[in-house]
């Protein structure tokens, strides 16, 4: 399988995921872990099934996902927009995310990559970013050891990664900020993000709510969330949040 990529969802008509009208390709498999991960069917790079005995995970080589994503293409010219590659992190399949990548942008398509930044810097360098039009990126916790509890993995490369795009890269890079309740949003750990982004010049980012969906798609690969928030963020709790950003 190695000329083709695992996906495990292909979302058209999205308007969350960029700028226009676009269709997010989901990549399955992830490096992090995190306790309150959006799309936990996407953490694993392997097929699985659910609880339900539907396989989670389709093989598509490059040629089978451009056929599927050119026929979304008037609506791209039309809006302003475009494919944009999500996960599980597309940079766990660095060379198939290149080729498809290098496709779209044959055909003339806007492209988009959310990423979690942990990744081989010079690798991504190299094979996705000269094809990138735009990249939101998650910091999710500044501190290393609370990153290493609640992702599995120690923000330092993560945060080493954003600091050399933002210094290297010609195209935006978004910092997304997820709000999770006692974990990420918390006054300490966005004060710690709001001075990092500030010592890169960054004057804007995106604070992204809590959302309590993804329980429900845990539950249905047949595993008993650890983290336990089954509702939505207040207003209060969110504005809390925008507070201790920008003070």
């Amino acid at each position: 399988m190695n000329d083709k990529g695992l996906i495990f969802d292909i979302k058209r008509d999205s308007s969350e995921d960029g700028p226009g009208i676009r269709t997010t390709v989901f990549f399955k498999g992830c490096p992090l872990s995190c306790v309150w991960c959006q799309n936990p069917e996407g953490k694993k790079f392997l097929p699985e099934p659910d609880v339900h005995g539907d396989v989670i995970g389709t093989w598509y080589s490059v040629d089978e996902l451009m056929y599927r994503l050119r026929q979304d293409k008037p609506f791209f010219i039309s809006t302003g927009g475009g494919v944009t590659l999500s996960g599980g992190e597309p940079t766990l399949q660095m060379d198939f995310a290149s080729r498809l990548l290098q496709a779209l942008k044959r055909e003339g398509i806007h492209t988009a990559l959310e990423t979690g930044g942990f990744f081989q810097y010079q690798a991504f360098k190299e094979k996705m970013l000269p094809w990138l039009d735009l990249i939101y990126f998650d910091i999710k916790l500044i501190d290393a050891v609370e990153s290493k509890q609640y992702c599995g993995r120690s923000s330092q490369r993560i945060l080493e990664n954003f600091s050399r795009l933002i210094a290297e890269a010609s195209i935006p890079v978004i910092p997304r900020i997820p709000l999770i309740p006692d974990i990420t949003a918390t006054e300490q750990n966005l004060k710690g993000i709001a001075a990092f982004l500030d010592r890169h010049g960054v004057k804007s980012c995106e604070l992204m709510p809590y959302n309590p969906l993804w329980i429900g798609k845990l539950e249905k690969l047949g595993i008993t969330p650890g983290y336990q928030r089954a509702s939505y963020m207040t207003s209060a709790e969110k504005k809390a949040c925008v507070d201790h950003f920008i003070k």
